[in-house]
């Protein structure tokens, strides 16, 4: 008995996508009655291609500087062939300078269409207000009239973030009852930074005079005389 053997070779859409190999075997005898047997091979890759050194998929920071470098991330795919990797990174400005969105995206596409997508979402927040460079701040004073007021300190602040802090200064006078009856002198520093944080120190200085007047040239309490 004669075997007769055929192979054909059915391409899909792609190298991998549903590409079908029918192999054929026909056995014949001398009379032409013969028998066949058909194996169908269908070769598809429903596999996606897998990322290799992801990132966290959510990052939160408080300051731009934090932000993480771009990972370097790599594919790997179950069957041969040329896998695309695509890289793209958007910006969502927020309201000031540390207060954005990134969002990073990496897309692995391999020969049969199979894809797979990751995103990184990293959110720039500073919530945090300036702290002053002093240890010792100034503090609330009481004086009497004729004494001093010290001058205003000169006060400096830094923020958790790489930028420079404004430091505000306001002095405001309140009056008391008379001109040296509880005078009140309010000192204000506010430092804030890039998104709106602040710290503030408030010094009252009270000027009250509770000193009573002293009389020059008094005669002697008490005198006793014989006559007018």
């Amino acid at each position: 008995v004669d075997v007769e053997f055929n192979e054909t070779f059915l391409p899909g859409a792609g190298p991998n996508d549903a590409n079908v190999i029918v192999r054929t075997w026909t056995a014949e005898d001398d009379c032409g009655n013969a028998v066949t047997h058909v194996q169908t091979i269908t070769v598809n890759d429903v596999t996606a291609p897998a990322l290799v050194g992801l990132p966290a998929a959510t990052v939160n920071v408080e300051c731009s500087e934090q932000v993480p470098a771009v990972a370097n991330v790599t594919v790997t795919d179950n069957c041969l062939g040329t896998v695309d990797l695509e890289f793209t990174e958007v910006e969502i400005p927020g309201t000031c300078p540390n207060q954005y969105q990134i969002t990073r995206t990496w897309t692995a596409v391999d020969f049969a269409g199979n894809s797979t997508i990751f995103t990184q979402t990293i959110t720039v927040s500073d919530t945090k207000a300036p702290t002053w460079n002093q240890t010792v701040l100034p503090a609330n004073l009481n004086l009497a009239c004729g004494e001093t007021v010290p001058a205003a300190a000169v006060l400096t602040a830094s923020d958790n973030c790489a930028a420079p802090v404004d430091v505000e200064f306001n002095e405001t006078f309140l009056p008391g009852a008379g001109p040296n009856d509880a005078n009140v002198i309010v000192r204000t520093w506010t430092a804030e930074d890039d998104c709106g944080n602040a710290v503030t120190h408030i010094q009252t200085i009270t000027v009250n005079d509770v000193t009573a007047p002293a009389l020059v040239g008094l005669p002697a309490a008490t005198v006793n005389v014989e006559c007018s």
